[in-house]
């Protein structure tokens, strides 16, 4: 078909048919011609927009009244004498590259499209909404700040004028794999440039898969980074793995200046000066809001919309309105960076971060426990830079707007060391320290290894946001590059050499190591954990016959390597009882945020943090799929909340190993008790402690540490640090005095490695800030039940020989739980071990997995009433 015919045709049917038409002569329309482009236009339903994407306009064009007309040509061969324009395609994936300026992909591109002088090379910019990775099982927070950020990017490309170089944004729904290699195909592309792979699993194969596809239809694939030292002396696998370590070499490596747009500028007057008409290529827009909601909830398990609905499920975080609305677009973000360099830390703070917004007063989303912790904070503090963390204002701000890549990295730390007013040291120490780093591109003299004892500068603060990223960053990268030559990739692993190949024969300490795994939580914060796959014979099972999966949440200081004994005791164990069939669930075991090989972000850290962080990964990564959750000390405390928030239908049971919470006596326990408001003499009526917290707890109000704020606080957890991390062996060995050859060098170098992490300090710090404890009393009946409903089935152990606690209080808090059991004799089994401390599933694995394996065929787990059993018995 002529170019003169398809014009023909398609000026007399709908714009849909205009898009649909794959003839070559669609590929490339110039500006008069498309006088309307409906950028807003997309289907409502998913199957509508996959559909539109298998349907090859190469042998039809969809008519206005639904006919069809063969096509008589192939663009991927244009008529003879025509010669199709090359073009560079800049995939856009929403890790890290949602901008203009500063990005490496857009730089290389123009760079080499007008290189030698010619501008016979199209960019074009596109976006593939893969509802698999984008959509599937986010939060509505997620989605929100997704079409914002591409609403804005769509305009900036417009607002560039390159008519003859740039093309519009093209937005296409399906998964990359497909969209890429089609639109390659369609526009004559000789090369495609694309971030570097995310080590999130979902994006990382999208990334993988879709540049193999690009590269074997013979389209060069050239990637880019965002690290800050792109010129450091190791691959991904080599790098150190102590930040010490790393910094000793990163202080003195020069971080890469951001492209301040000079590029972008020069290369607008160059076009100017050839005009031409600009060039369209056909998008799908942008869906609204409302319509990727849509899209995500008809790809969403109903499994997790479910899980929504409970009453005390939501998870929103703090201030999630304001930084949504204000600071994910990069306008926005860049208007924050310079204001926020111009007034520094604590009058920006000040500004943006109050109670109301902590708890998204106005907006559409349920009351959030997390949300209520922190406003809780703010509510009675003098100003939110004396209650907040030192670091919470610029991580709050900017943490989502470098994730989604609004702004770039080496922008923020740009800004922090050459752009902010320099703030003089406090301690001589610190002058010589920041004398020695102070270069061409470091007026402020920052570094990695930067440690202040006494508060943060506004300029250091910022810094540390974007350096502590980087480092856990790279921390996963260095994780998943081991694991994908199948070298260790764990800490403990990595110290023994242990995989579970070398190690399925070793005696007396097997252990069954993990696939390590990143999540995004909050689409944030990086968040690591391994799973363990269900055994052979799991799905052979009558669906009511299996036992559901199991999430593993640790104590503190701990990790998820911790359970990896656990782990292999009941796989062994479940193979024995059953003949020789692997009939063991799937299992999870997550890292809290804060510790293990998660991010440290300068937050505040209360229990509602974690439990939310807990909840979200039920939803969004074990997709609320039956499951018995199992946690120790803090995880155990942490675990029952975050439960009684999911509810039974997802949470099946819980297993508490020496368990933090509070625990009221049972005999006289009567259930929460309004106060009355001390100043106002108004009597607070909540039904329960659990509708306190989400209320903010008006009855204990946060006080600030006087006179000396937040600045104690690290202090503080800087102290906790520099004195026990030199017992750390030590007293792992006291810890585990029972089996102390289970304290071995595995252990040890794991939690030595997470204490010196950036960020450990503020962590520790912020126990001082952690909200009322909503009783386990309370959370183990399942807040928001119905009347009459019983609680969670609950294992118990109880480890009588506790060194952390002690042995005497660990022989209280057993009698304690044997009175609760007494109460709840349907629900509550208590196990106590006599030749078991504080972490009795990594001291005495063998037994806490006979412990479980009896309770899961017990009447307590299945939910049978002791008085049922023994009727049937007598029948």
């Amino acid at each position: 078909m002529s170019g003169s015919k398809s014009y023909a045709v398609c000026r007399n049917v709908c714009l849909f048919a205009l898009w649909s038409a794959t003839a070559f002569t669609s590929a490339f329309v110039p500006q008069n011609v498309l006088l309307a482009r409906q950028r807003g236009h997309t289907f409502s339903r998913i199957e509508e927009r996959l559909e539109s994407q298998r349907v090859s306009a190469s042998t039809s064009i969809a008519m206005a009244d639904g006919d069809e007309s063969e096509s008589k040509s192939d663009p991927a061969t244009p008529e003879e004498g025509f010669v199709l324009r090359k073009s560079r395609l800049v995939w856009l994936t929403g890790f890290e590259d949602l901008r203009v300026y500063d990005h490496g992909g857009f730089v290389e591109a123009f760079t080499r499209a007008i290189g030698n002088g010619e501008t016979n090379e199209l960019i074009i910019p596109v976006f593939a909404i893969d509802p698999e990775v984008h959509l599937r099982s986010q939060s509505a927070s997620s989605l929100k700040r997704l079409h914002k950020s591409l609403t804005a990017l769509e305009k900036e490309i417009e607002s560039l004028s390159l008519p003859s170089l740039l093309s519009n944004l093209v937005v296409r729904m399906g998964p990359a794999s497909t969209i890429l290699p089609s639109l390659a195909k369609e526009t004559n592309a000789v090369a495609c440039h694309v971030v570097e792979d995310d080590v999130v699993n979902s994006m990382r194969t999208a990334q993988q898969s879709t540049c193999t596809a690009l590269d074997e239809m013979g389209v060069e694939v050239h990637r880019w980074s965002n690290r800050l030292r792109p010129s450091v002396p190791w691959s991904s696998e080599e790098m150190p793995s102590f930040f010490p370590a790393y910094c000793e070499i990163a202080d003195a490596l020069p971080v890469v200046a951001p492209d301040n747009g000079k590029i972008i500028h020069d290369i607008r007057a160059k076009n100017a000066e050839m005009g031409g008409d600009s060039t369209l290529i056909r998008s799908e827009g942008i869906p609204s809001v409302g319509e990727l909601l849509s899209i995500a909830e008809s790809v969403t398990p109903s499994t997790v919309l479910e899980a929504r609905s409970q009453k005390y499920v939501d998870t929103t975080e703090p201030f999630e309105t304001v930084i949504t609305e204000k600071w994910s677009t990069e306008r926005g973000a860049k208007k924050a960076l310079k204001e926020y360099c111009q007034t520094g830390n604590d009058e920006f703070t000040d500004k943006y971060f109050v109670a109301s917004d902590a708890a998204n007063k106005g907006s559409q989303s349920k009351k959030s426990l997390y949300a209520m912790s922190i406003a809780r904070l703010l509510k009675s503090a003098p100003s939110a830079n004396e209650a907040l963390a030192l670091r919470e204002g610029p991580t709050r701000t900017f943490s989502s707007a470098l994730n989604l890549g609004v702004v770039s990295a080496r922008d923020v730390v740009d800004a922090a060391r050459n752009r902010s007013p320099v703030t003089p040291p406090v301690l001589l120490w610190d002058s010589k320290i920041k004398k020695k780093n102070i270069g061409d591109n470091n007026r402020a003299g920052l570094s990695p290894s930067d440690s202040s004892l006494w508060g943060r500068s506004s300029e250091g603060s910022l810094s540390d946001v974007i350096e502590w990223r980087e480092w856990f960053h790279l921390l996963a990268e260095r994780s998943l590059a081991l694991q994908e030559i199948d070298q260790p990739a764990t800490s403990g692993g990595e110290k023994t050499g242990m995989t579970n190949e070398n190690n399925k024969d070793k005696d007396p300490d097997p252990r069954e190591s993990g696939t390590v795994n990143y999540w995004r939580w909050k689409g944030q914060h990086l968040v690591r954990y391994l799973t363990f796959p269900a055994g052979k014979d799991y799905d052979a099972q009558d669906e009511e016959s299996r036992d559901p999966a199991i999430l593993l949440v640790h104590g503190f200081a701990a990790s998820a390597e911790q359970w990896e004994r656990l782990v292999y005791s009941l796989r062994q164990q479940r193979i024995e009882s059953t003949g020789g069939k692997d009939t063991t669930p799937p299992v999870y075991a997550v890292d809290l945020l804060g510790f293990g090989h998660s991010e440290k972000p300068g937050l505040s850290y209360t229990q509602y943090l974690w439990e939310s962080q807990i909840i979200d990964f039920a939803t969004e990564v074990m997709e609320a799929v039956p499951m018995v959750m199992v946690g120790n000390s803090i995880g155990g405390g942490l675990s029952a909340g975050a439960a009684a928030s999911l509810g039974k239908k997802i949470c099946r049971g819980l297993v508490l190993l020496n368990t933090a919470g509070l625990l009221l006596d049972p005999d006289t326990y009567d259930g929460y008790k309004s106060p009355v408001d001390s100043d106002t003499d108004i009597y607070i009526d909540f039904s329960s402690h659990t509708e306190a917290a989400i209320n903010g707890n008006p009855e204990e109000v946060y006080n600030t540490v006087p006179l000396f704020g937040n600045k104690a606080l690290d202090l503080f957890g800087s102290a906790i640090v520099g004195l026990i991390y030199p017992q750390i062996e030590e007293r792992l060995s006291l810890i585990y005095g029972n089996r102390i050859e289970n304290a071995d060098p595995a252990v040890v170098y794991a939690i030595q490695q997470s204490a010196l992490h950036p960020g450990s300090s503020n962590v520790i710090g912020s126990g001082q800030k952690l909200a009322p404890n909503r009783p386990l009393n309370e959370v183990l009946m399942g807040v928001g039940e119905e009347d009459g409903e019983k609680g969670f089935p609950t294992l118990v152990v109880v480890g009588l020989d506790d060194r952390v606690s002690s042995p005497a209080a660990a022989k209280i808090r057993a009698e304690t739980f044997s009175r609760l059991e007494r109460l709840n004799p349907d629900t509550v089994t208590l196990e106590k071990i006599a030749d078991a401390g504080h972490c009795p599933h990594d001291e005495a694995p063998d037994k806490i997995a006979n412990a479980m394996l009896k309770w899961f065929a017990s009447s307590s787990y299945s939910g049978e009433s002791i008085a049922e059993t023994q009727m049937e018995k007598e029948c």
